[in-house]
C-alpha cells in the first residue's frame, strides 16, 4: 500500500508543475471582439475579390485553349491536306513519267513492226514475179 501511495504522490509532484503552466487567457472585450470580426470580415472580402479574379482568369484561360485547339485542329487538317495532295500529285507524276517514257519505245517497236511488214512485202512480191498463185493472192489483197 506504500508503494502505491509514493506512486501516487510521484505523480502529483510531476504532473502539478504542468498543470500549472497553463495560463489562464485574458479577458477579451466586445470592441476586441468587433475589431478582430471586421478584420475577418475584410480577409473574407479580399478572398472572395481573389476568387472572383481567379475565376475570371480561369474563364479567359480557358477560351485562350479552345481557341489554341481549334487553330491546332486547323493547322492539321491543312497539313494533312497538303501531305495527300502532295502523295497524289506525286503519284500522277509518276503515272505521266511512266507514259512519256514508253511512248518512244512504243513508236521505235511501230517503226520497226512496219519496216518488218515492208521487207515482208517486198519479200513476197519478188517470189510472186516467179509463182503465179502467189501473185495472183497478193493482187486480190491489192498488194502488186
Amino acid at each position: 500500500m506504500k508503494k502505491i501511495i509514493a506512486f501516487l504522490l510521484l505523480l502529483l509532484l510531476v504532473f502539478t508543475p504542468i498543470v500549472g503552466a497553463v495560463e489562464t487567457a485574458p479577458r477579451i472585450s466586445d470592441r476586441e471582439i468587433i475589431d478582430a470580426l471586421h478584420q475577418l470580415d475584410k480577409r473574407v472580402a479580399l478572398l472572395e475579390s481573389g476568387q472572383a479574379k481567379i475565376e475570371s482568369s480561369l474563364a479567359q484561360l480557358s477560351g485562350e485553349v479552345s481557341t489554341l485547339r481549334s487553330d491546332l485542329m486547323n493547322l492539321m487538317f491543312w497539313g494533312f491536306g497538303v501531305l495527300f495532295s502532295g502523295w497524289f500529285i506525286l503519284i500522277g507524276f509518276i503515272l505521266w513519267d511512266r507514259r512519256s517514257t514508253l511512248k518512244p519505245i512504243r513508236d521505235e517497236l511501230k517503226d520497226l513492226e512496219i519496216k518488218k511488214v515492208d521487207q515482208m512485202l517486198q519479200a513476197l512480191q519478188k517470189l510472186a514475179q516467179d509463182d503465179p498463185k502467189l501473185a495472183e493472192v497478193l493482187r486480190s489483197f491489192s498488194l502488186l
